[in-house]
């Protein structure tokens, strides 16, 4: 969705990304952070807008956003664009998905990666973990 307050947000803040940033190609990362950037920029504002730093918190996450993007091996990016051309993807019954508790499975989450190949075995390609953080 347009609208013009965040927009013209995306646009202040897309000129004071770090230099370091803007000498990747990041074209797909732009096209989808416009089509969500009102969304995001709502959401953020929902929380912190009143915040005298608003603006420079909503620098931070789009450069963290970036950063994370760049970060992204080939082989996901090439899955987000497959995901795009296939936005029903998650729907497909090729997914078989599990929940467990990382803690009571595997102590925590180094002891779980070894426990992958075991749960590939079980046919599982979706995980949900919980709790990722201390409550």
């Amino acid at each position: 969705m347009y609208e013009q307050a965040s927009h013209a947000m995306l646009n202040e803040i897309l000129m004071e990304l770090k230099p370091e940033i803007g000498e990747h190609r990041l074209r797909h990362f732009y096209t989808r952070l416009g089509a969500n950037f009102y969304a995001i920029h709502s959401l953020f504002h929902l929380l912190y807008g009143e915040r005298p730093d608003f603006k420079a918190h909503m620098v931070n996450l789009v450069e963290t956003l970036a950063v994370r993007y760049m970060e992204r091996s080939p082989q996901l990016r090439k899955s987000d664009l497959a995901r795009e051309r296939d936005y029903n993807w998650f729907l497909s019954q090729k997914w078989v998905g599990m929940a467990l508790y990382c803690d009571r499975f595997s102590d925590d989450l180094k002891g779980l990666r070894t426990k992958l190949p075991y749960l590939q075995d079980l046919g599982i390609n979706l995980l949900h973990i919980m709790p990722i953080l201390d409550c």
